[in-house]
């Protein structure tokens, strides 16, 4: 029986030891399924320090190689180049005889002799991608070779031009079956003979020939041929001169017509200088004549007044003005009997008429009846000026947009609205024809068939125009709108004004200003209000989204949060500054997972050192996530990682590391290394252009990353990404064909045809220097 308990008491103690034990293994689990699973070694892997290096020929001749270019010691130079040639060793890479003989190449005086030799010298096989990228690009910097592709981009826009024109008649003319094949033809040859009425005498790729015809004159001044450059430069420079004039001189006539004169001089003075134009001559002598004039009308108004002739005025006169100066300086309005021997005088043809209505309808604003003021003014402002000069001054009231903002406005509004009835109509021919330097009669001859159809169609791009965006015609008149309510907050047209505010902002969506303007429009519903709010937060929390500094993302979120509390978005606006602050970093410059297997130079040891194992794609030993790794400033880094029991499409387990100074330089050199590399492969894996990150990545080459920069401006968060995330699984090519088949239909001219579309030359980067 003993016997019989102690085997049941041991077989308990084991139960228990093995439950608790259990137990344990199940604590420890769950804890480890909070964390990421170790790798098998360390994240970042330790850093190899190089074997000791010991010299070798090759490396001795490479030395004085370069030694020899620097002392411009030709004869030194080419024995070591031969030398290269011949010597064997480990050290010598397969691209040093290229290396050398380009140095040697480099020493030449002569810009199109280093052309030449750089030529020959990519002629063979087996030379490295990206030195054979930067030979190509010195061959390719030869300015008359550059200046003859400009002009065969300009030939190739004029054929391109012809080619379309047939092309596209050509096309639409077989689907009609050819029934309306004359008409379209003599449409066509009409428009492009009336398209060359827009061209300037010269373009963009003859501006980018004629500078760089000038820049291969200016290095081979000698050259044989020098005289032939030097005819085609004087023909360019003369098409140049014609271009800026006409230019100039319409701008000039532009300024003119809105009676600014002093601009008119200024233009027409910039015309001359390209050469004599009676024109611009004209227009300089008639602004000055009408600046001058204007002047002084200006003088006039300024000259004191003339204190005889006051003496010659009545009682009244004198009466009236003291009272004026009373009212006007203890702010009281004028006595009645005042106010009507003024409306008496006002109205009636004496001497004082106009005098009499300018100061009556002073009053009337005063007294709280603009309108009627402005009517008063009108009604002076139709008196011709020789009748009473206070016909200019009520004229100028009338018409000064600050003074009279509701008159302003509802003029505006008026005028856009038929504006933006007449652009629905008449669809791109609101603002005229195509061709404004043909004459009138000429151009709309031309226009006449596309303009019947344009408006016989309008009703169906009505129907179908209301699903897309138009532009914004009544953005004058809202800023007129604004400007009544900021000078006249309590209006006579206050609400009026509001209403109108209120839909043109809900319309474009601009939520924000809507609930502003919300709140001081009487009886709006609490839904729509609570709707406007929504809209307004979400609005605000996309604007910090999109915005990349850290302070500006900041403040909009802490002002959603405060001004739009009790909605979802201002909620979770107050949750995003929390982690803002806690996240914050002075730099966040990162690498995809992706990016790092693709240039292992920059992930392995010449580089971060990262662990291998933590981007073969097995889960289970631990993987970096698809975000990568940043770099958070100073030598603070991030890894992100897949979390334990998760996929890649969760949010990362983040492991944040100070590595040394050594390696961050190793990581900075290669990365910038190896995208400059790539790019001179590859032109499509550019590196987009972020001086915040060359500065952080230079000063990390060189060791000055102790002291951080925690200016908002100076954080860059530019992402690395590889050749599939930035363009897909297939990359788009150009075709190789110099034309895209294209199928146009469309309702302004009622056309439907398929036919080629000749390309045209793409612009080069500096094309907007020539424009």
């Amino acid at each position: 029986m003993t016997d019989s308990l102690t085997e049941y008491y041991a077989r308990a103690r084991h139960a228990l030891l093995a439950l608790s034990l259990c137990a344990a293994a199940l604590g420890l689990s769950v804890g480890c399924a909070q964390h990421v699973p170790p790798p098998k070694g360390a994240v970042l892997m330790p850093l190899k320090r190089p074997p000791t290096w010991l010299p070798e020929p090759s490396d001795q001749i490479a030395a004085k190689a370069a030694a020899a270019a620097l002392a411009n010691n030709q004869k030194l130079l080419d024995e070591q180049v031969k030398k290269i040639y011949k010597v064997q060793d480990t050290h010598k890479g397969e691209d040093l005889e290229v290396l050398t003989q380009d140095l040697a190449h480099s020493t030449l005086n002569d810009p199109r002799a280093y052309r030449k030799a750089s030529k020959n010298l990519t002629s063979g096989y087996g030379t490295d991608p990206a030195v054979q990228a930067r030979l190509d690009l010195a061959v390719k910097n030869d300015p008359l070779a550059l200046a003859w592709r400009r002009r065969l981009d300009t030939w190739e826009t004029y054929w391109a031009r012809t080619f379309n024109a047939v092309a596209k008649t050509v096309g639409q003319s077989v689907l009609s079956g050819f029934v309306l094949a004359p008409v379209q033809l003599a449409t066509t040859v009409g428009h492009y003979l009336a398209s060359f009425s827009n061209d300037e005498k010269i373009s963009t790729s003859g501006r980018q020939e004629l500078v760089l015809h000038k820049e291969y004159l200016a290095r081979h001044g000698n050259a044989e041929n020098a005289e032939a450059v030097q005819k085609r430069i004087e023909t360019n420079e003369k098409r140049l001169a014609t271009t800026m004039q006409k230019r100039r001189l319409k701008a000039a006539k532009a300024a003119t017509k809105a009676q600014r004169h002093r601009v008119a001089i200024v233009e027409s003075k910039r015309a001359l200088a390209w050469g004599h134009h009676d024109d611009a001559v004209e227009i300089k002598e008639s602004s000055e004549e009408s600046l001058r004039e204007q002047l002084h009308i200006l003088g006039l108004s300024l000259v004191a007044a003339n204190q005889e002739g006051f003496k010659h005025g009545d009682e009244w006169d004198v009466t009236l003005a003291t009272e004026l100066l009373l009212t006007s300086s203890h702010g009281e309005v004028l006595s009645e009997e005042t106010i009507e021997v003024l409306r008496e005088q006002a109205y009636s043809d004496g001497p004082r008429s106009g005098e009499s209505l300018y100061i009556f309808a002073m009053v009337q604003e005063e007294s709280g009846y603009p309108d009627q003021s402005w009517a008063t003014l009108k009604h002076l402002a139709l008196q011709k000026q020789g009748q009473t000069p206070m016909a200019r001054h009520a004229h100028h009231l009338i018409n000064d947009p600050w003074q009279n903002p509701y008159g302003a406005y509802r003029s505006m509004l008026s005028q856009r609205t038929a504006e933006k009835w007449r652009w629905r109509v008449l669809g791109g021919y609101a603002n005229g024809t195509r061709y404004p330097n043909l004459p009138r009669p000429v151009a709309y001859t031309l226009e006449g068939p596309g303009i019947a159809s344009t408006v016989a169609t309008s009703p169906l791009r009505m129907v179908f125009g209301s699903f897309s965006q138009e532009p914004n015609f009544q953005r004058p008149a809202a800023l007129l709108a604004y400007r009544y309510l900021g000078l006249h907050p309590k209006g006579e047209h206050k609400q009026e004004v509001l209403h109108w505010l209120f839909e043109y902002e809900e319309k474009r969506k601009n939520y924000n200003a809507a609930l502003r303007l919300a709140d001081f429009i009487p009886n709006l519903s609490s839904h729509t209000r609570k709707k406007l709010a929504e809209e307004a937060s979400a609005q605000a929390l996309a604007a910090a989204q999109r915005s990349k500094r850290i302070d500006r993302r900041i403040q909009i979120l802490r002002q959603a949060s405060k001004e739009f509390p009790d909605t979802e978005s201002g909620m979770l606006a107050g949750k995003q500054v929390r982690s803002e602050l806690v996240h914050s970093s002075p730099q966040k410059i990162r690498m995809t997972r992706d990016f790092l297997k693709q240039n292992p130079s920059v992930s392995g040891d010449s580089g971060l050192g990262l662990n291998p194992e933590l981007i073969n794609g097995e889960l289970n030993d631990g993987e970096l996530h698809p975000s990568g790794v940043s770099m958070l400033g100073g030598r603070k880094i991030q890894i992100n990682m897949v979390a334990h029991g998760a996929d890649e499409d969760t949010p990362p387990h983040k492991i944040k590391k100070q590595i040394s100074q050594e390696r961050l330089a190793k990581l900075a050199s290669s990365l910038e290394e190896t995208t400059h590399r790539n790019q001179l492969i590859d032109q499509d894996d550019s590196l987009e252009a972020d001086a915040d990150r060359d500065r952080f990545l230079e000063r990390a080459r060189v060791g000055l990353t102790g002291k951080t920069d925690h200016r908002p401006s100076a954080q860059s968060t530019y992402v690395y990404k590889s050749m599939r995330e930035r363009y897909g699984l297939v990359r788009g090519r150009e075709s190789i064909l110099p034309f895209d088949l294209v199928f146009q239909g469309n309702f302004q001219d009622l056309g439907l045809g398929a036919f080629p579309r000749w390309r045209l030359p793409e612009e080069t980067p500096d094309a907007f220097l020539y424009k």
